[in-house]
């Protein structure tokens, strides 16, 4: 019976260690390894590197135990051996580039204990929770929350650059204003803050919950803002703004440049827009972070509504429209991302 079988991993490795050590005894005990798993008797490969079979067993059970190269390597010094080299490195990172379901596993994201399981695959067991979390930093990953990024329009760079030109050739009277919507919830989005260590950091809840849509439209020329609150994002509720925007600029030529989302893009509301004089501009789908409305909704659901129920859906608006419409022209620009250097539109 063949004392000795190895995978094709551990084959591997054991043969690259044999190429590449230059120390005698590593070098005889991974041969000896290796003509053991071709089928040799423990009695012929003793004779052949001049041990006993004793010493044979010794590294089989050796081996057995952790069944890793560096199991067999000669150590000098005193202590305990070093367990992770470099091809356990080079195997957690390249683990580590593949979701755990390309490698068979029940999961979508790694964890420690499914890199421990994962890594025995390999021979590499013994590991504690400590070392695989020492080498995970090592190699620059951390533990954080993952944020969610839409596929960007192909066409994204063409449509941005008509946007361009449709703005540069505008005239004096010529207004263009930035729409978007947002859904406010009475159920309170959660965010990081301080509290005290050892201490749960609580958001008291109702279990009420209730929403309001708000509409926006900001002139990124002056800071200028338009908001109308509704209970929908139907048809009938962006109509109503489009109503609000010509009624507040009456005598001006209006571009709003705005999603597709479907109650911009139905025939209704383009029919109400093109009576009331204003140009529907579209944004690359999918691309929110071209829309400074989006960037203002943002930093107001940060500041007012994070951590907090309010007691009424109603309460919560009003504190939130309060906010933004007591912004400075400077603070709105700035929070919208207009006077960033990396700002789309901005003049060359």
């Amino acid at each position: 019976m063949n004392p000795v079988r190895l995978t094709p991993q551990q084959r591997f490795r054991l043969r690259r260690q044999l190429r590449t050590t230059d120390d005698l005894g590593t070098y005889r005990r991974t041969l000896g390894l290796l003509e053991l798993d071709r089928g040799s008797a423990v009695t012929e490969v003793a004779i052949r590197l001049g041990v006993s079979r004793r010493t044979v067993h010794g590294w089989i059970a050796t081996y057995r135990h952790h069944p890793a190269p560096g199991s067999l390597v000669t150590h000098h010094s005193t202590g305990r051996p070093p367990e992770w080299d470099e091809d356990a490195q080079a195997i957690l990172r390249a683990s580590l580039d593949q979701p755990p379901d390309h490698f068979g596993y029940q999961a979508t994201a790694w964890t420690i204990p499914l890199l421990q399981s994962h890594l025995a695959h390999w021979g590499l067991t013994g590991f504690c929770d400590a070392t695989v979390r020492r080498q995970l930093h090592a190699l620059g990953y951390v533990w954080k929350r993952p944020r969610y990024v839409l596929d960007p329009d192909p066409h994204r760079a063409a449509k941005m650059r008509r946007i361009r030109r449709y703005i540069k050739g505008l005239g004096p009277r010529d207004v263009v204003l930035f729409e978007d919507e947002t859904d406010l919830l009475l159920f309170p989005p959660l965010r990081a803050c301080w509290a005290r260590r050892g201490e749960d950091a609580e958001v008291p809840l109702s279990g009420a919950n209730a929403k309001r849509v708000l509409f926006g439209a900001l002139n990124p020329s002056n800071g200028t803002r338009l908001f109308l609150e509704r209970k929908k994002q139907w048809k009938e509720d962006f109509q109503k703004f489009l109503g609000l925007i010509h009624q507040q600029y009456r005598g001006w030529r209006v571009s709003l440049v705005l999603d597709g989302d479907s109650s911009h893009t139905a025939k209704a509301s383009q029919r109400d827009a093109r009576s009331f004089g204003i140009q529907l501009v579209w944004l690359p789908v999918r691309c929110p972070e071209l829309n400074p409305m989006d960037h203002l909704w943002r930093h107001g659901k940060e500041g007012i509504c994070a951590n907090r129920q309010y007691g009424s859906i109603e309460e919560q608006v009003h504190h939130f429209l309060h906010y933004l419409e007591g912004l400075s022209v400077e603070e709105t620009l700035r929070k919208a991302g207009v006077l960033s250097e990396d700002y789309w539109l901005k003049s060359e």
